[in-house]
């Protein structure tokens, strides 16, 4: 496994619904987050039609993480109180893979990129938001298409 590149991210606010989940409950608890945010439709103010997938908050103590079904807004003004916000910092640097079997066995990506890639690649998390990207590629209905994931590194301490 490898990265297919290197790429600095750009500031983005996110919006949607977001949801904590432990490890062992994701395989449903994930694709049911991703029904109840398709039921959502467009969201004001919602830029293009890249879906996202963000985590942030994972805890291997607990076996908890925090996961939102997201997209991009141009601010927060028009979203709903009751949905999710991210500020995605600009200037991260991005590892960036991409899944290409279905939707359902990307855990088996991140397990990769985690376990194996990042603690050989010479670099650290950079401990923002990693996140999925859901663009034009995929089909919803097939969850086929391939998902770009996107992981901020930096450079391991020496």
């Amino acid at each position: 496994m490898r990265p297919i590149r290197y790429q600095d991210g750009r500031p983005k606010l996110l919006a949607g619904i977001r949801r904590k989940h432990s490890f062992a409950s994701m395989g449903k608890g994930l694709p049911d987050q991703w029904h109840d945010f398709l039921k959502l439709g467009k969201l004001a103010g919602q830029v293009g039609t890249t879906a996202y997938g963000a985590i942030c908050g994972g805890d291997p103590k607990t076996q908890t993480m925090e996961y939102m079904c997201a997209v991009e807004v141009k601010s927060f003004d028009a979203v709903p109180k009751e949905l999710g916000r991210m500020r995605v910092p600009g200037g991260v640097r991005y590892a960036v893979f991409l899944h290409e079997g279905n939707v359902r066995t990307i855990q088996d990506t991140w397990k990769q990129i985690l376990s194996s890639w990042l603690p050989k690649s010479g670099m650290q998390s950079n401990e923002t938001p990693d996140f999925e990207v859901y663009d034009e590629r995929f089909d919803g209905a097939t969850g086929e298409g391939g998902v770009e994931i996107w992981l901020g590194v930096k450079a391991e301490k020496a």
